[in-house]
């Protein structure tokens, strides 16, 4: 049962979430009713329920009938999603749990931020370093780095690549908004958890770019929403904990093995 309040709960911060999603870029106050996009009339609470107000009104303003985003339900079904997989992932663990949605929250608001408007906004990676901050002076340690040089080491790590990519294509194949994301991300996973994010970033990246060139929705000087894919990578990590590290040791071992039998 606590499993499905959970859920709920998921669903009540996606909510939420689109609202920061939609007002930050704009530098809205995150205050007040929502208002339709269109017609700018406020919308009134039973409209406001997530998923339920959508399928209730068809996807369409009550007022003007202009069409509502599908990000709305698709940020509220994902956070949902990932509240709960957090849950049964993390759920013994109650203070890194607490952790884990406050990064993952972070991460979707920078994610679709990105995907929207190709910008990553400062306040948000300002905010990251604060959550891990305090985070690391109260450790509850699970994959994600329990040390103060371990975070260092990581946003060295982490951000010195993107900072260097960033250099070397003069700003074409990154913004340094990703630089910057890159230095949190490396703060709160550690140096050996960035270098796993760093791996499956560049490999989702890849698979995105070649379903997109081969169904030619994209050429080669398409931009690429780097920050939302980094993002992506950064949740799907946390929560699965899979490590390219840990495979390549195991092939070397097998390997080695293998020579020896």
């Amino acid at each position: 049962m606590l499993w499905i309040l959970v859920f709920l709960f998921g669903l009540i911060i996606g909510s939420f979430l689109n609202v920061l999603i939609f007002r930050l870029p704009a530098n809205k106050s995150i205050l007040g009713f929502s208002k339709c996009q269109k017609c700018q009339k406020e919308i009134v609470w039973h409209d406001n329920i997530p998923i339920l107000s959508f399928l209730i009104l068809r996807s369409r303003c009550r007022e003007c009938k202009t069409k509502i985003s599908w990000q709305y339900p698709l940020v509220e079904l994902s956070t949902g999603f990932l509240f709960l997989i957090s849950f049964f992932v993390f759920g013994d663990s109650p203070f890194f749990l607490i952790y884990v949605l406050f990064l993952i929250s972070l991460l979707v608001i920078i994610a679709f931020i990105d995907l929207k408007h190709f910008i990553i906004l400062d306040s948000l990676i300002l905010t990251g370093f604060i959550i891990s901050f305090f985070y690391l002076l109260f450790p509850d340690c699970s994959i994600i780095s329990c040390a103060f040089s371990n975070s260092i080491f990581g946003l060295s790590f982490f951000a010195g690549i993107y900072l260097f990519l960033f250099l070397i294509s003069k700003g074409k194949w990154l913004g340094f908004g990703d630089v910057k994301l890159a230095s949190w991300i490396g703060f709160a996973f550690g140096l050996r958890n960035s270098v796993d994010i760093f791996y499956l970033t560049f490999l989702i990246g890849f698979i995105i770019a070649i379903i997109l060139l081969g169904f030619k929705k994209a050429g080669l000087k398409t931009k690429i929403p780097f920050g939302t894919i980094m993002a992506g990578a950064s949740i799907l990590f946390l929560l699965s904990g899979f490590s390219f590290l840990d495979l390549i040791d195991g092939e070397l071992i097998l390997r080695i093995w293998s020579k020896n039998h």
